[in-house]
């Protein structure tokens, strides 16, 4: 097992059309993406896609990972090795993600992984997919936006007389 930089066109498409079923909406962040693989035994089992969307913010646009390797803590540990080059990055001072109202599993992921609710785009998968999308029983229709800050806070500690 090994999380290390891939060139974007060597993610297999079929694992990103698993985590957007839009071949056109991925296009649109896939050239200018950096890409970390997860591999194992020379296969790409899982990728992560992160843009700089303005000097400072950086995005996770797509965390994949290939169907039958679900649920063993594969983007759990790509999330996290994302998160650990945009806190070695001093450039960085924040990463955003965002993800569908129905994404219930993926929600409780990021949030646990210290991201923060920040914002609802409302219909946002509605005006942007052709087909409406089902996850969970739910109508994914909104993008629930998410962030986490990367600089470092400073706490003080004030002592009780």
């Amino acid at each position: 097992m090994s999380i290390r930089p891939i060139a974007a066109s060597q993610v297999p498409r079929a694992l990103l059309l698993a985590a957007d079923p839009s071949w056109d909406q991925i296009r649109t962040y896939l050239s200018t993406a950096t890409c970390y693989g997860y591999q194992q035994d020379g296969q790409i089992i899982g990728a992560i896609l992160l843009t700089d969307e303005r000097p400072g913010i950086r995005e996770i646009k797509s965390i994949a990972v290939a169907p039958t390797y679900q649920h063993q803590g594969i983007a759990k540990a790509l999330l996290n090795a994302a998160i650990a080059v945009c806190r070695q990055d001093p450039t960085c001072r924040e990463l955003q993600i965002g993800t569908g109202n129905s994404s219930l599993r993926q929600l409780a992921i990021y949030q646990r992984a210290g991201f923060e609710l920040v914002d609802i785009w409302v219909d946002y998968f509605v005006d942007n997919y052709p087909a409406p999308i089902y996850e969970n029983g739910i109508q994914c229709k909104s993008m629930v936006r998410l962030c986490q800050s990367m600089i470092e806070e400073v706490t003080t500690h004030v002592e009780s007389e």
